[in-house]
Order: C-alpha cells, then sequence, then structure tokens
C-alpha cells in the first residue's frame, strides 16, 4: 500500500476513480440526464468534506470551484468527457502535452473534455481542522486521438485475466494479512455495489464497474511497495507479477465503463 500522504487517490482515500465518475456524470449532464448539481455531489461523495479547487482555467486568476470547469466544458459544445487512467508505458487517452502526461501519471488519472484536461491531487490534511481538498490541475490541450476501450473487448479481456489469475487471485487474499487493510478493503468492495454512476449509464457497463472495482480492492492487498507484507518478499512479489495481467485488465475495464456513453451501451 502507498503512503497516503503521497499526492495519489489510493484505497484509504478515494479506491473509485474520481475522474471516471466526473466524466460518467459530466456526460449525463451534457445530454441533459442529470444536473450540473447533481454531477458536481456525485464527485463530493467520493471524499465527503474535502473541497474541491481547480486551478489554472483559462482566464482565471485564482482558484475556482469544480463547477466552473464544467462551465468551460459546457461553453465548448462538446458531446463527451472521457476519463483516462494512464500508467507508464500506457497513456492512452491522454493528449500530447507533456506536462498533462506527467501530472496524470503520478496520480493515475486524468479528465479530458476538448481543449481541457484535469488533473486531480488529494491534499490532505490530518493534523488540522481545515478541510482536505482536492486540486484540479487544468490543463490547455490539443484534441486527444481517439483510443476508446469498448465494453465488450473489456468484459473479454477481463474474463479472460481472472480466469489466467485465479490462483494468484486466491493467495493475495488469503495472504499474511495487514490488519489496517480489513476495514479500507471491506468498504471499497462495498462501494463497489453502489457505485455513483448517473442515470441511464449503461447496465451492462455498471455491472463490469461493479466487478472491476472489487477486483481493484483486491489488488491493492497484493502491492508490495508498503510495510507488514508477506515475510517472503519473493514470493510476494511473484504473486504481483502473475497479477500485473489482471490489473492491466481491471484498468481497461474501468475505462471502457466509466466512458461508456447511451450509443455504445450493446456495443
Amino acid at each position: 500500500m502507498r503512503d497516503i500522504g503521497q499526492a495519489r487517490l489510493s484505497l484509504l482515500d478515494v479506491a473509485i476513480p474520481l475522474c471516471g465518475v466526473l466524466a460518467a456524470w459530466t456526460n449525463a449532464w451534457l445530454s441533459g440526464r442529470a444536473s450540473s448539481d447533481d454531477a458536481l455531489a456525485a464527485v463530493q461523495e467520493l471524499r465527503p468534506g474535502a473541497v474541491h479547487r481547480v486551478i489554472g482555467l483559462p482566464g482565471a486568476d485564482s482558484a475556482q470551484p469544480l463547477s466552473a470547469a464544467l462551465v468551460e466544458w459546457r461553453l465548448q459544445r462538446l458531446d463527451s468527457v472521457a476519463a483516462a487512467l494512464p500508467v507508464p508505458g500506457d497513456v492512452r487517452g491522454l493528449p500530447l502535452d507533456p506536462a498533462l502526461r506527467a501530472a496524470a501519471l503520478v496520480t493515475g488519472e486524468a479528465a479530458i473534455g476538448g481543449s481541457l484536461a484535469l488533473v486531480p491531487t488529494l491534499v490532505a490534511r490530518p493534523a488540522s481542522s481545515a478541510p482536505d481538498q482536492i486540486v484540479w490541475q487544468s490543463f490547455p490541450v490539443g484534441p486527444a486521438r481517439l483510443d476508446a476501450v469498448w465494453l465488450a473487448d473489456a468484459e473479454h479481456d477481463l474474463t479472460e485475466a481472472i480466469r489466467e489469475s485465479a490462483g494468484a487471485l486466491a493467495s493475495a487474499q488469503t495472504a499474511r494479512w495487514r490488519p489496517e487493510l480489513g476495514e479500507a478493503l471491506a468498504a471499497a468492495r462495498s462501494a463497489a455495489d453502489h457505485l455513483p454512476l448517473p442515470p441511464g449509464h449503461p447496465q451492462r457497463a455498471v455491472r463490469m464497474l461493479a466487478q472491476a472495482e472489487r477486483l481493484a480492492a483486491v489488488l491493492e492487498i497484493a502491492d508490495p511497495t508498503g510495510p507488514g507484507d508477506a515475510v517472503d518478499r519473493c514470493a510476494m512479489t511473484a504473486r504481483v507479477q502473475a497479477l500485473a495481467p489482471l490489473a492491466t485488465a481491471v484498468r481497461r475495464a474501468r475505462l471502457a465503463g466509466y466512458n461508456a456513453p447511451d450509443a455504445r451501451a450493446g456495443v
């Protein structure tokens, strides 16, 4: 498990990608299936009490509320906004902008629409009475190459990866337990059964996302980078390597699920 102080939204913070929820609800708003207030509330619920601020918006000299980014996307007359979940070696969906790519690789996510991209960073304040903040850095970008992950492909890849990783997956769930992970894992699995998705989101995508989010929580346990892991570090690392194809399939399932518009529900 990565340190909670790092600028990353992890299992102990927000298991469900902020940008996935933001993209799904923004698209519902753009298509008239939800209000902007509903979209903002859905993102807010991922970390109750946190204050969302956007910095670097065009024409803005100071930090703005997240609603200002939605207005900017609306003014661009977009059909949709997309989430990206990049990792080293796979920056699918990100425009060719070095600053954006560097920031998105740190946090593992971004939301892109038209000429505006957002990357969220958690600013936790555990020793202060001030609320936590989620700072959305905005980037002016050029058009991204359409590189969608389709639901049918993501479902197939996820099913195959689960089958091929069954032994390692079982091992990950029964490995020497770190007590502090128990509550977080249970919460993440419960959240996967009640995903904050907008009305009209394709049910096929909802079902796949629920499975993907549960698996994502399990995969966090297999992370060998934190203290308190299995005694045999070599065995732990081997298990993580065996689960690597499943991690890729889960990420692709998230991309396909959160970015799935109504028109692609049957794809």
